[in-house]
């Protein structure tokens, strides 16, 4: 083999850098460098050789970088950039140097940001090659070669397409026409390893009997006990296919040595079901936050891989879990409620929690055909061990399907006859979880009960709370030291936030427990009236404040203060009293990481108060005599303040049904507002002519007097503006008990 002239230097400075690291000769100077004359003359061997071809530039750099020259490197690295290799260019360099090579590169910070730039694009062109379609189907079609070697090579190029040669190779099990294929398709799965074992376990109980007895056989050679649980429904259940018991038998016994009883399958099942829906058992997989997760999609008939956080698959996981223990015990009540929220709280995540689950959502239509007394378990069942997503799907069904007598009269339900307070439905009101109580308040409102029940007064209380939205992302700060507080409020204001401060702890419980929009709350340690510590309690034990996020803020000497009220909360975190704003900022970004996942943010915040301004427009139409609706007026009226007209359009609607003096006058001072948008005052006009249609005229003299002063003032207004006021005016004087003699 001849070596190139750029080879054989290259060889040459190889040689030169392990001379340079030997121990000096004796006769060399004492005070001369050791290294000085050996490393210099590797570094102009190698720049001698000026390298040309790209591999050589890259296998240059990375001696000269060894030799402690990277300012000489990274030019070498650039030139490679410059070229604008293509992407076979790029695999192809790739492979001739050996990926770890760039992976080294990209790791030293004075290659930067050559070295990432180069290793990022080889690396993609190596991928996008591997994963290429047409070269994965070749590598399919190989596997059947009479020869073993061409056999093995398709399967080690399959094992580097990873992810990407699942799918192709699962449609050729899922074709019926390709059965000659199936057993070296299958054992080319099989030295895939692990990684195959999520997309064949969302085959099994999911496709038709034959591509199912294709994944159970797979999973049963892989010799992977992680395949077990997803085996045992199918062994074991009187609804499998015979050709499907009989394979995941087959399997288990591979697996395990034996089958499982039901009754072992069922207790495993089960354990392992409300191990992930109470969060006790940790997903497989997990990578930054993130597991791939894998369905069968039966209408296309192939595998969609997705990627969710680890909370939703283990939510998943149980969710499939318990409904294959269930499949073994369909009579057994507690396994029904297992299966039923966990299914529930799956799909509400899947969905978006602030997205109302479709009729057509597979696990409601499995869920209404259950009715009413198993989905009233599930909320009560929800609400008591926290998984309030799954309380507020099953409280929206009921609203649906049931009855206010079965829902909220406890007299209604024999076996709870001796029971007293409210039912689970009308108690979901006072969850701490501002979804359910929604939830539970759409529900009763649909209900329309004719009738007082225990915890009646609380719908209109809960709407009356999330109605009064004004629109902004709030937060409030308590400390006793004014300075203090007004610094923080400060802050928070440039981040975003309207923040108020107080200087006592009473107050901040009055503020917080009024504000819907409150996202969060900063507390001094040294706050008083009440303590820090009591004030966290507080506002845990008020359904309006509990899931607010809290940060006890210490000053100095008194941090491990603040980590003892912080103390297990979910929701607190302690900090020192920040020094500046990135400090504080790194703070923000630490109370926003808390139940990221669940949390309910502006935006979220505004939907709900939409639909609870909805709500009360329709209790105020069906139901106002069984609700003291004035309870919820100053709420309503706060709701026109804002910024979102669509929302102060919803609470004029309200007013526009509620019998009082101020609800006409907040109609009419809306109207008047120019600032607004035309739309909204031309809806609060409608709806003050509404109100006064129903209800009669309810101004006082004086107030009518300044509805002509105002549009006396505003003649020379456009005419849009001034008809909503001469509209205005056309109301009261035909609601008028006598002519009114005034000018316009």
């Amino acid at each position: 083999m001849k070596l190139s002239s750029q080879s054989t230097i290259l060889i040459l400075a190889t040689i030169l850098v392990c001379v340079a690291s030997l121990p000096a000769v004796a006769q060399q100077p004492a005070n001369e460098p050791s290294e000085a004359a050996p490393k210099d003359t590797a570094v102009a061997a190698i720049l001698a050789t000026k390298p040309t071809t790209p591999a050589e530039c890259v296998r240059a750099a990375k001696i000269l970088f060894e030799l402690g020259r990277p300012e000489l490197a990274k030019p070498f690295l650039k030139k490679v950039i410059d070229a604008n290799l293509d992407r076979g260019q790029l695999a192809e360099l790739g492979r001739e140097v050996g990926s770890t090579t760039f992976i080294e590169l990209a790791g030293r910070e004075a290659l930067l940001p050559e070295a990432r730039k180069l290793a990022d694009a080889v690396n993609a062109a190596i991928r996008a090659e591997n994963e290429d379609a047409e070269r994965i189907d070749s590598l399919i079609r190989q596997l059947q070669d009479p020869s073993s070697e061409k056999r093995l090579r398709a399967v080690v190029g399959l094992q580097e397409a990873r992810d990407a040669a699942i799918v192709p190779l699962i449609a050729v099990l899922a074709d019926r026409d390709r059965a000659a294929e199936y057993a070296n398709v299958r054992a080319a799965l099989v030295e895939m390893g692990r990684s195959v074992i999520g997309p064949l376990t969302a085959i099994v109980g999911r496709a038709d009997p034959k591509l199912n007895v294709q994944a159970i056989e797979t999973l049963g050679a892989m010799n992977d006990r992680k395949a077990v649980l997803c085996l045992l429904a199918p062994c074991l259940s009187d609804d499998s296919d015979e050709n499907v018991r009989a394979a995941a038998a087959k399997a288990l016994r591979r697996l395990v040595g034996g089958v499982p009883t039901r009754a072992e399958a069922i207790e495993m099942l089960t354990d392992a079901a409300r191990a992930y829906f109470d969060r006790k058992r940790p997903v497989e997989g997990v990578d930054d936050g993130k597991v791939k997760v894998w369905r069968w999609d039966e209408s296309k008939r192939r595998c969609v891989r997705g990627s969710v956080s680890s909370a939703d698959a283990a939510r998943a996981l149980a969710a499939r879990l318990a409904r294959d223990a269930y499949s073994l015990a369909p009579h057994d009540h507690q396994l029904r409620l297992l299966h039923l929220t966990a299914m529930l709280e799956a799909a509400v995540y899947e969905n978006g929690l602030d997205r109302p689950l479709d009729e057509k959502t597979p696990a409601v239509v499995e869920a209404e055909r259950f009715g009413v007394e198993p989905l009233e378990k599930v909320l009560e069942y929800a609400m008591a061990h926290g998984h309030t997503a799954a309380g507020a799907a099953a409280a929206r069904l009921l609203g649906r399907i049931g009855t206010a007598d079965e829902l909220l009269s406890r007299a209604a339900v024999p076996a709870a006859a001796k029971r007293t307070g409210p039912t689970p439905l009308a108690a979901a009101l006072r969850s701490p979880d501002r979804r359910l109580r929604l939830a539970a308040a759409a529900a009763i409102v649909r209900l329309q009960p004719v009738r007082q029940f225990a915890g009646s007064s609380r719908v209109p209380e809960a709407l009356a709370f999330l109605a009064s939205s004004r629109g902004v992302r709030s937060a409030l700060v308590a400390s006793p030291k004014l300075e203090e507080a007004r610094d923080l409020a400060g802050r928070l204001a440039t981040a975003g936030y309207r923040a108020d401060a107080v200087l006592v702890g009473r107050e901040l419980l009055l503020r917080a427990g009024q504000s819907p929009d409150c996202e969060l709350v900063l507390i001094d340690v040294t706050i008083d009236r009440p303590t820090a510590d009591m004030l966290v309690q507080q506002l845990r034990h008020d359904p309006r404040t509990a899931s607010l996020r809290i940060g006890v803020i210490a000053p100095a000497g008194r941090y491990e203060q603040a980590e003892r009220i912080a103390g297990d909360d979910p929701l607190a975190k302690a900090f020192a009293r920040p020094r500046d704003d990135q400090a504080f900022n790194w703070q923000l970004e630490q109370l926003a990481a808390l139940d990221a996942q669940d949390f309910v943010g502006f935006e979220a915040r505004q939907r709900q108060a939409a639909e609870a301004l909805d709500l009360l427009a329709a209790l105020a139409r069906t139901s106002g005599k069984l609700y003291d609706l004035r309870r919820a007026e100053d709420a309503v009226i706060a709701a026109l303040a804002n910024p979102n007209p669509t929302i102060a359009a919803r609470a004029t609607a309200v007013l526009a049904e509620a019998n009082s003096a101020a609800a006409q006058r907040a109609l009419v001072e809306l109207a008047g507002r120019f600032a607004r948008p035309l739309t909204l005052r031309q809806a609060a006009a409608k709806a003050f002519r509404q109100n006064i249609e129903k209800h009669g005229l309810r101004l006082t003299t004086k107030e009518i007097q300044h509805q002509y002063d105002i549009y006396n003032q505003n003649e020379k207004r456009d005419v849009p503006a001034q008809q909503v006021l001469s509209f205005i005016l056309d109301c009261i004087e035909a609601s008028s008990p006598a002519p009114l003699q005034k000018d316009r």
